[in-house]
């Protein structure tokens, strides 16, 4: 009887690894967690959860300052080529250009926050102060680690 427990355990542990060993496959969809490291100093704390199919990230849910974003990839811009870009409900975060293979190696460049979806900078201009294109909330991120799902 505890042969065949052993065998039934080492037959999935097997299959288990032999799994992890699998390449990514490009129909498939992943998830991975990069944690950052916003600003100066210690900075504070930014955590994007990535949707990837194959190796192309589809979508980041930003965690920042107790408040979630949930953005999906922009490519029609040309700024995607140098970055990633993800956008959504007034928000924007940037990122270098990054894989699947190689999220946790890539900086966040900023989140910013549209003056659209700024109550704060839509009364500033109603009270006649000029206008800007957005309100940064956080830049200068330092990837410091990632995890999978």
């Amino acid at each position: 009887m505890n042969r065949h427990i052993k065998a039934a355990l080492g037959i999935t542990l097997c299959a288990g690894l032999a799994a992890c060993g699998t390449p990514h496959n490009p129909n498939d969809l992943a998830q991975k967690t990069v944690e950052y490291q916003c600003g100066s100093g210690n900075g504070q704390p930014l955590s994007a959860q990535y949707t990837f199919q194959g190796q192309e990230a589809m979508s980041a849910k930003v965690i920042f300052g107790n408040q979630v974003y949930n953005l999906t990839r922009s490519t029609t811009s040309n700024s995607d080529m140098v970055g990633n870009t993800f956008r959504g409900n007034g928000y924007t975060w940037t990122t270098d250009k990054f894989a699947y293979d190689t999220a946790g190696q890539a900086n966040g460049t900023m989140l910013t926050q549209d003056m659209a979806a700024n109550p704060n900078a839509q009364a500033a201009v109603a009270a006649g102060q000029p206008a800007g294109a957005a309100t940064v909330l956080a830049r200068d991120c330092k990837a410091v680690g990632v995890s999978d799902h």
